[in-house]
């Protein structure tokens, strides 16, 4: 009767050769116990054997021929299509997985970037996205990069995050920052450096990036400006690496000086007034108070709040009044035209040609640089002003 058996499997639900053996043992009225005894093996390894826990070797299939007379050749050859339906199965499982997660990436903006290659097949992908992120497995990326504490991020409240997109972004930054070397955080020295060098926002952009990143740099502050990706909203971040180690991270929000300037004060205030053992990314989640006031110190820091005060006592300012009160306290133009747009003093439609306008270009070597700037026609204010905006390509 026995002889006449067959191994019934499916590769949708693999099943293993102790399956089979359970139902030889139940046919014959044997209890495991017995069949470890007959076979000379712990009660353990049976029911291991039985449960697919264990490989049937060959030695143990010639033990189920002696013990139960089935030919040792069926039980190794049931064995051999287990485990085959058993990986097959795994891997359609873990194809459809990894599939999946790299789809949920940005892949297109992100080998426009430059940080990733695009590969052949989605599990391909998926294994370039776990290099790209410095983890061994999608696993770890979700403990590592998936926290919420983690990727939360200082970003429009109108537009939902995407985590994978935001965890990208943070990641092209954070391993440019790899490369870079600061001295120890100095808090008394990062605020002297963001007083002195409020003047180079008048330079241009080939000009003061440089210096931002290296006199930050000497204070503990790594900076670093990455592509932004679509539909995160996501333009700013500052953390907390160690409490000797700070980052900023910027994207380009409105695509005006401004607004890049202001970004980085607030970041900055963060790092000047935070605890930098949260070691975590300051965001919209965090203390409403920390976040205005880093809004106040960027507010403060970039245009002094006494002779401020002072300009808008006399009413709204022309275009000519708010490039002589820029030139006196050593500022871009645009800047003050920013806090004028903020404040309700002017219109958001006026004197938005002393605004600088960015633009990000891929260039042949992978880096993103400066270049002229592009002109266009705009509105005109109630002085007669013509609002041209000029585009400066990073």
């Amino acid at each position: 009767m026995t002889g006449d058996l067959t191994y019934r499997y499916g590769e949708d639900t693999p099943l293993p050769p102790g399956e089979t053996i359970k139902e030889i043992l139940l046919e014959r009225g044997i209890p495991q116990r017995d069949l470890a005894t007959r076979m000379g093996k712990s009660e353990k390894f049976v029911s291991q054997l039985l449960n697919g826990k264990v490989s049937l070797t060959h030695a143990t299939a010639m033990d189920l021929e002696r013990v139960l007379g089935v030919p040792a050749p069926f039980w190794s050859t049931a064995e051999a299509r287990y485990r085959v339906a058993q990986t097959r199965l795994q891997d359609r499982e873990r194809t459809e997985k990894y599939a999946a997660w790299a789809r949920s990436f940005p892949l297109e903006e992100m080998e426009a970037n430059g940080w990733i290659a695009r590969e052949r097949t989605l599990q391909e992908q998926a294994e370039s996205l776990l290099g790209f992120f410095g983890v061994s497995s999608i696993e770890a990326y979700k403990t590592h990069w998936g926290s919420e504490r983690r990727l939360t991020a200082r970003m429009s409240t109108a537009y939902p995050a995407r985590a994978p997109a935001i965890a990208a972004w943070l990641r092209a930054g954070e391993r440019e920052v790899e490369r870079r070397k600061t001295a120890p955080f100095n808090a008394a020295t990062f605020h002297q450096a963001l007083t002195d060098l409020r003047a180079v926002t008048r330079l241009p952009l080939h000009e003061w990036q440089p210096l931002i990143e290296s006199q930050y740099a000497k204070a503990g502050v790594a900076v670093v400006f990455v592509p932004d990706l679509p539909k995160t909203r996501c333009h700013a971040m500052s953390w907390w690496v160690t409490r000797s180690r700070a980052i900023i991270q910027l994207g380009l929000r409105q695509k005006t000086g401004d607004q890049l300037w202001f970004s980085l004060y607030h970041e900055a205030g963060h790092l000047l007034l935070d605890d930098p053992g949260r070691v975590g990314i300051n965001d919209l989640d965090g203390s409403r108070t920390s976040e205005e006031r880093a809004d106040r110190i960027a507010s403060d820091l970039l245009v002094p709040p006494d002779s401020y005060r002072s300009f808008i006592a006399n009413g709204r300012p022309s275009k000519a009044a708010v490039e002589a009160y820029a030139e006196q306290i050593g500022i871009a133009p645009g800047i003050v035209v920013g806090r004028l747009q903020h404040d309700g003093i002017i219109p958001f439609k006026w004197m938005n040609d002393l605004k600088v306008r960015m633009e990000w270009r891929h260039a042949a070597s992978n880096h993103w640089q400066p270049a002229l700037p592009k002109h266009r026609k705009g509105n005109t204010d109630h002085k007669g002003n013509t609002d041209h905006k000029g585009n400066t390509v990073i």
